[in-house]
C-alpha cells in the first residue's frame, strides 16, 4: 500500500513539474533578487513588487536584512521593479536598467528575465 502511494505521489509530481516549462511566451517568467540598504530602514515596510504590462504580477517584503527574492508572469517583452520607498542609487548584474523620474521604479531592459541587485540604496 505505501509502495503504491509513493508510485501515485512521484507520477504526480512528475507531471506536475513536467507541466511547469516556459518554452514560449504565455510561460515566460521574470525573477529578481537582491538586497536593499539604507539609513534606518525598516524593512518590513518596504514592499518590492514586480510590475509587467502596468500590472503587478509579484510582491515581496524583504528579509532582515533587506534581501528578497522573487518571480512573476511576464505578461508583455519587459518588466520593472517597483519599491514603496524613493530609490538613490542602485547597481545591477545586467546593464541598462534606468530609474524612474519619480525613484520609485527601476525599468528593466527588453528581453531580460532574471536579474540581481547587488544594491538598491533608499533615500
Amino acid at each position: 500500500m505505501m509502495k503504491k502511494l509513493l508510485v501515485l505521489t512521484t507520477c504526480l509530481f512528475l507531471l506536475f513539474f513536467m507541466s511547469c516549462t516556459s518554452e514560449n511566451r504565455d510561460n515566460a517568467r521574470a525573477y529578481v533578487e537582491g538586497t536593499i540598504t539604507g539609513n534606518e530602514i525598516d524593512f518590513s515596510e518596504v514592499k518590492v513588487v514586480i510590475r509587467s504590462d502596468s500590472k503587478n504580477v509579484a510582491e515581496t517584503i524583504p528579509d532582515i536584512n533587506g534581501q528578497f527574492k522573487l518571480s512573476g508572469p511576464l505578461l508583455s517583452d519587459s518588466f520593472s521593479l517597483v519599491l514603496s520607498k524613493k530609490i538613490k542609487t542602485f547597481s545591477a548584474s545586467k546593464e541598462g536598467c534606468s530609474l524612474s523620474t519619480d525613484s520609485l521604479e527601476i525599468t528593466i531592459p527588453i528581453g531580460t528575465t532574471y536579474i540581481t541587485f547587488n544594491e538598491i540604496n533608499l533615500e
